[in-house]
């Protein structure tokens, strides 16, 4: 891998790699941004340039040295993560330990510190000290998704290098790339910003068949002799993981309510499930563009009485007879 293939991080990538072409690293860089948003993935390649033969500024990413970091058996590149819950002092105090040694094959040393918020106290103010008096040719990298919980004195003695939520697409691609039906990827990526949980997702038997129970929610919901009640009834007695599935139905109908209203106005580029656009277009004679837009605020409020602890059978069975009624 190198710099350029960080498209989704342009102003991060493009921040750490100029600095390496003019040799101007800060002796400690705090990645912020949220889960799966690649910040693991760029401090390695960034350890890889400092130490790859290959290229300069830049890591070939097959090189011995590229490998040895990848696979984390480099003697000059620590990863530190939570023992546990935390990162507690005595991991700090041996990575200072280490890091005090002379380097073994070049003069660089690295060491990154994965979910550094997760720090006890102690161990926050042990590696404070060490921020204050970095070694020479020490370079640190701290990640986080909190960067909030963390103190004030080491934000302050870092350089901060926002990361930004991967796009829609760009988790997509990723998903097709691992396999995923091009239909499920994108329905997918729209549900959580994190590609990993995107990917547990969409390999999940449950999502397609919580997708399809949405479809049949909706169809019922427009016929007369029908009984949606009982679709909803067979799906909280059938699962015995509803109110961890409950969140992701309601979102799934949340987006099939959205792309009916989508067909409605001619906006078939911006549909979410592209794959079922005929199954759209039939239940978008069903239903008026009002009934769909209130449909969409009545889905957004049970979320939000059920994330609040409401009753979830009693909130889904009123959600369905207000959709019922339109």
């Amino acid at each position: 891998m190198t710099w350029t293939l960080f498209s989704q991080q342009p102003r991060a990538s493009e921040l750490l790699h100029h600095s390496l072409l003019n040799h101007r690293l800060a002796h400690a860089y705090l990645f912020a941004g949220p889960k799966g948003a690649g910040k693991k993935q760029m401090a390695l390649h960034l350890a890889k340039s400092l130490f790859c033969p290959e290229k300069e500024a830049d890591a070939c990413g097959a090189c011995l040295t590229c490998r040895r970091i990848e696979s984390g058996n480099h003697p000059d590149v620590l990863y530190v993560t939570p023992d546990g819950a935390s990162i507690k002092i005595d991991q700090i105090r041996a990575l200072q330990k280490e890091m005090a040694m002379r380097a073994v094959e070049s003069r660089h040393k690295v060491y990154i510190i994965e979910h550094i918020d997760k720090m006890t106290a102690q161990a926050a103010n042990s590696l404070l000290k060490f921020l204050e008096e970095p070694p020479v040719g020490v370079l640190a990298l701290l990640l986080t998704e909190h960067s909030h919980a963390i103190l004030p004195t080491i934000l302050s003695r870092c350089q901060i290098v926002p990361f930004s939520p991967l796009s829609p697409d760009a988790i997509a691609q990723k998903l097709s790339d691992a396999g995923v039906l091009p239909g499920i990827a994108k329905v997918a990526s729209h549900i959580t910003t994190n590609v990993e949980e995107a990917l547990i997702l969409s390999q999940s038997e449950s999502f397609a068949q919580l997708r399809n129970l949405v479809i049949q929610l909706v169809h019922e919901c427009r016929q007369r002799n029908s009984s949606p009640l009982f679709s909803i009834h067979d799906m909280l007695h059938k699962s015995d993981k509803i109110k961890e599935e409950l969140p992701l139905f309601l979102d799934l109908l949340i987006l099939w309510l959205r792309d009916i209203l989508y067909v409605q106005v001619g906006r078939h580029a911006h549909l979410i499930n592209s794959d079922q656009q005929d199954v759209l277009q039939g239940q978008a004679l069903a239903w008026t563009k009002a009934e769909l837009l209130r449909g969409i605020d009545l889905v957004m409020e049970t979320k939000y009485r059920i994330e609040r602890n409401a009753n979830a059978q009693l909130a889904l069975e009123r959600l369905v007879l207000q959709l019922q009624e339109g």
